[in-house]
């Protein structure tokens, strides 16, 4: 089956919010960062948020 013209789009889209953010993910696919997160969002690994609190919680103890 051929590829759609969005598929680079949703493949860098995606990449990106790997290891990246929605903002990031934006600039690359030249959209807003609201449209990824609605769009690219459910990829979005799921430990990610856990791994935000987890480097948050450091730097809160360190000070």
């Amino acid at each position: 089956m051929p590829h759609g013209p969005h598929n680079p789009r949703d493949v860098l889209a995606t990449h990106i919010l790997q290891t990246g953010s929605y903002e990031q993910a934006s600039y690359a696919i030249q959209d807003t960062p609201d449209v990824v997160q609605h769009h690219y969002g459910r990829f979005l690994p799921q430990d990610k948020a856990a791994l935000a609190a987890k480097v948050l919680n450091q730097v809160w103890e360190a000070a």
